[in-house]
């Protein structure tokens, strides 16, 4: 297996998920032009689990109250329970839109190709996951900012 850095360590945060945490996420950063750079997928086992925790990398999340600088962010989410990942066109996944995060049942959706939709909101889990390419369920979860990475 080959061995691959680690993810940059954190420099500011978590800061979870919630209806604040994640307005303050998207007043924050422009993730237009900014691509997905990495997805950890963590499954334990055993009769004591945390369930399935995934963390996606964002490179170049650019912060908006300041010209030209881009930071890498993470989306930590617990409890994922079912995800979409299609293979890319190209080297990456790249964001044309913010991220847009639903809650349906309790649960946290969040859709990294949210494009289709426009202005309009989905009605539903299973609306959010109709189409994208890149999405993601959990039962929550944290964002926070990462030191840039060394390469």
């Amino acid at each position: 297996m080959d061995s691959v850095p680690p993810p940059p360590a954190r420099r500011l945060g978590p800061y979870e998920l919630t209806d604040s945490g994640i307005a303050a996420l998207l007043a924050r950063y422009e993730f237009g032009d900014g691509c997905l750079r990495r997805v950890v997928l963590d499954q334990e086992y055993g009769p004591q689990t945390r369930g399935r925790v995934v963390r996606l990398v964002i490179e170049a999340a650019r912060v908006t109250d300041e010209v030209l600088r881009w930071e890498p962010v993470c989306l930590d989410l617990f409890d994922v329970r079912q995800f979409r990942i299609d293979e890319s066109v190209g080297f990456s996944w790249r964001l044309f839109d913010q991220p847009q995060f639903t809650r349906f049942d309790g649960r946290l959706q969040v859709d990294l190709c949210a494009e289709r939709f426009g202005s309009l909101s989905p009605s539903s889990a299973a609306e959010v996951f109709e189409g994208s390419e890149l999405v993601f369920e959990a039962a929550g979860g944290s964002w926070s900012v990462l030191h840039p990475w060394d390469s």
